[in-house]
């Protein structure tokens, strides 16, 4: 304390004394504007060069304006302004300030190059093709056009293809840094791994003071589970360049990958510190005290990052995953986690958008059963679709988590009383008509309630490595299967269940598929950058391993997470062939546990197979049964929402039909409306017939091949 105190004086002594001389010696405290004022615009451009070598795109776009403010004429500073906007991603600006710099300085390839590479950016890949063979006419050598046309192979999936002009331009330019990285980069792509090595170490040899060299490698070695390598390599980034945000954030991913949580919060804090904008550091700072137990401090640190961040999904995601693992449903603070959702609901629901209005408010009920907004809109969805016993199931349940209003002053209530008590006694004579217009129902007469069945269709396995490969959000492949789980529930009855869990690889995958004799399992792995997100499923037999059908789904823009996992679910269950079970057997007469709910009309044809003789297909996904086992065959005579009625046939000479044995759908009657069905509010179960393949990767839908964080790195080496 006596140090502290001392050192306190010191300072005041100090500043005391440097006033004082320069009262005495009549000096003026020059201010920042002032000494900028004095400079030349060449001098201020400098300025602003080193803070664009050190992605400092703020400040270097200040400097640079400001020389343009002493010189308009400063072409160069018009490009390297122009350099900074491309660089915050403000592409239209961009292509603003090249025109600047043209005007001044001409048709100059750097220009038009950078023009292009904003033309990519923006979607316009065509002109930007163009300009670039254009340059490459007049300038053959001319490196930077390479690397545009390589990026537009990298858009349209085409690895080996921007291998090859990335390799041209190094023919060109032996040592160019940038071509040697986006080689390791792609060359890693495409499974060279040792090629990759002979590029990276080639890097490391001719440009041994680049942080970005240094970064690229720490990023291979820990995409290869080198974590050792990966932690040296991302330091000595670091050590060449402090301010270098991206390699913190790298390497508060690999100690991440190592479960070194406290070493994870101390590179959070410390990017925190520098900059509390950074919504990634408080992203993994929340996954490592989950990790660590610490629930309570995560979801507050998930809260502060989604407060500079509202549309993060990912971090909501684990957040609100979270919420459900370690919050009692009771807790009070679910009802305004839940509020954002109903708000995106409403949104949605403004636009007609019926899929992600119906996410949105079965995501706020998971986390507020009670929100009786977003019970009430579903609801709403259910009767407009026409399921009026679902229906009726939903308004029991605001209705019995509502306490009937009171009047605090019987002879004299307020209007806002009188309001509550009217919606009340509505609510009540809602029920009580529909329950008396459902008299003699199916579920009635065959004495069963269709909303406690299990409906169980498909028990699948979603795995995800436990490697965790650094990326703008890691450990995304485990929030998203865990989210996709949640997707599969839904609010009603559903048919497919998911059992999220970590494997080493497939032949882990396969074994724990096999011994809890799982119909399929899915791989999944996910791939984003700050803009852009996209998953990949792998769908395996659960029985022989063999594979049968993937996905890949990319997705930009907002809400673009959800929105792939809602891609991936919607495909998933349009592969699945419809089955259902028999629930009761009145002679001919035969309940199943399938209705209109799942699209089930009147004629529909089913097979009766047996109980545990179906088998998943060794090719495709399907079913497959042995002839023998083939019972008889069920035609629908009459739907409810959850169960239907059915007529049985064709049983042979020996009737060996039981409550408990299977249907597989044979085909449905050519009226069948397919396209509708997907849209409705519950949306629970496969809609397609047995022999539906797995649909084609899409251009309009942005199903390519594209790897977002590949594309990413390469577009911000320089």
């Amino acid at each position: 304390m006596k140090k502290i105190k001392i050192a306190l004086v010191c300072c005041s002594l100090l500043i005391l004394c440097s006033s004082a001389f320069t009262q005495v010696n009549g000096f003026k405290k020059t201010t920042a504007f002032e000494q900028t004022s004095k400079l030349s615009a060449s001098e201020l451009y400098n300025i602003g060069y080193d803070y664009f070598l050190e992605k400092n795109w703020w400040q270097a776009s200040e400097k640079f304006q400001e020389a343009l403010q002493k010189n308009e004429a400063y072409s160069d500073a018009w490009y390297m302004l122009a350099k900074c906007s491309y660089e915050m991603n403000q592409f239209d600006l961009a292509i603003e300030y090249v025109s600047k710099a043209q005007k001044y300085a001409g048709e100059k390839s750097e220009y038009v190059n950078l023009k292009a590479f904003c033309y990519i950016s923006t979607g316009k890949f065509k002109d930007a093709e163009n300009i670039f063979n254009s340059i490459l006419k007049q300038y053959p050598n001319d490196i930077e056009a390479r690397f545009g046309l390589a990026e537009l192979e990298l858009f349209s999936g085409k690895l080996t293809g921007a291998e090859g002009l990335y390799k041209d331009a190094l023919k060109r330019q032996p040592s160019n840094v940038k071509a040697l990285l986006s080689l390791a980069l792609v060359s890693t792509e495409l499974g060279k791994r040792d090629l990759a090595k002979d590029y990276i170490n080639k890097a490391l040899q001719s440009h041994a003071n680049n942080e970005e060299v240094y970064y690229i490698a720490s990023y291979l070695a820990a995409m290869s589970g080198d974590y050792t390598d990966a932690e040296r390599k991302a330091l000595m980034a670091v050590q060449v360049n402090g301010n270098y945000d991206s390699a913190y954030e790298l390497l508060g991913t690999i100690y991440y990958a190592q479960k070194r949580y406290q070493d994870v919060l101390d590179i959070a804090d410390f990017r925190i510190n520098r900059n509390r904008n950074l919504t990634q550091a408080w992203y993994i700072k929340g996954l490592a005290l989950e990790k660590l137990g610490r629930f309570e401090e995560s979801i507050s640190t998930w809260e502060r990052g989604l407060e500079i961040d509202p549309a993060d999904e990912i971090m909501r995601t684990a957040f609100e995953l979270s919420v459900l693992r370690n919050t009692n449903i009771e807790d009070p603070r679910r009802k305004g986690w839940a509020t954002y959702h109903v708000k995106k609901g409403q949104e949605y629901q403004k636009k007609y958008l019926g899929p992600q209005v119906r996410y949105e408010y079965q995501t706020a009920l998971k986390i507020n059963p009670k929100n009786k907004t977003a019970r009430n809109a579903f609801a709403q969805m259910l009767y407009n679709d026409g399921f009026n016993e679902n229906y009726l199931e939903q308004i029991k349940f605001v209705k019995e988590n509502t306490t009937e209003p009171q009047f605090k002053n019987p002879s004299k209530p307020t209007d806002a009383e009188v309001d509550r008590k009217i919606k009340y006694i509505r609510l009540s004579d809602t029920i009580e008509g529909f329950e008396s217009l459902m008299t003699n129902t199916m579920a009635q007469r065959w004495d069963i309630n269709p909303f406690y069945l299990d409906k169980t269709r498909w028990n699948i396995g979603i795995y995800y490595m436990e490697k965790i490969e650094p990326m703008y959000h890691c450990d995304i492949a485990r929030i998203a299967a865990n989210n996709l789980r949640l997707m599969f529930q839904g609010i009603s009855s559903t048919n497919v269940r998911l059992f999220p869990e970590s494997v080493t690889g497939y032949a882990d995958a396969y074994k724990k598929a096999h011994d809890r004799n799982l119909d399929y399992f899915i791989i999944l792995t996910g791939d984003e950058t700050d803009r852009d997100v996209k998953i990949d499923a792998v769908i395996y037999s659960g029985r022989t391993g063999t594979k049968s059908a993937n996905f890949s789904i990319y997705r930009t823009g907002n809400e673009r997470f959800s929105g792939a996992l809602l891609r991936l679910r919607k495909d998933i269950l349009s592969i699945l062939p419809v089955r259902a079970t028999i629930l009761n057997r009145n002679l001919n007469d035969i309940l199943l546990d399938i209705g209109k709910s799942e699209g089930m009309i009147k004629n529909a044809e089913f097979v009766v197979v047996r109980k545990g003789a179906l088998k998943t297909s060794d090719t495709g996904v399907g079913l497959v049964y042995d002839e023998r086992d083939a019972l008889g065959k069920v035609t629908i005579t009459k739907t409810s929402e959850e169960i239907s009625e059915g007529i049985l046939s064709d049983t042979g000479f020996y009737d060996r039909v039981n409550s408990g044995d299977e249907l597989v759908l044979l085909k449905l009657p050519d009226n069948k409306d397919k396209s509708k069905q997907s849209e409705t509010a519950l949306d629970t179960a496969p809609q397609a017939e047995q022999e539906t393949k797995p649909s084609s990767l899409k251009g309009a839908d942005l199903e390519i091949t594209r790897t977002p964080s590949l594309i990413r790195m390469i577009k911000e080496l320089n």
